[in-house]
């Protein structure tokens, strides 16, 4: 028999964005999928730049201030598993 737990998007998420343009004039977009860890945006950066070194790449953090920690995207956590778009949680089966 399976059990679930609820599985809770994190409060921070870390994620690489491309900039372009001029000095003051900068546009930024989003370059990757969300991740839990600052280690999982690193390895995604070192991906991007290697396909693409005369890019700009950089990585951002941001912080949710919703409880539960709501996302519009999908997050990746540290176990490679993804908390959905539904913003709120994903049921998993854990394990005995």
């Amino acid at each position: 028999m399976k059990t679930f737990s609820v599985v809770t998007a994190p409060a921070d998420v870390f994620y690489v964005v491309q900039s372009m343009g001029l000095i003051g004039e900068q546009q930024h977009s989003v370059s990757s999928v969300l991740y839990e860890t600052r280690i999982q945006a690193e390895a995604e950066l070192t991906r991007l730049r290697a396909g693409k070194a005369d890019l700009s790449y950089s990585i951002w953090r941001s912080t949710s201030y919703v409880e539960p920690h709501q996302w519009l995207y999908p997050v990746v956590l540290a176990d490679g598993s993804i908390v959905s778009l539904n913003r709120r949680s994903q049921q998993t089966p854990v394990p005995h």
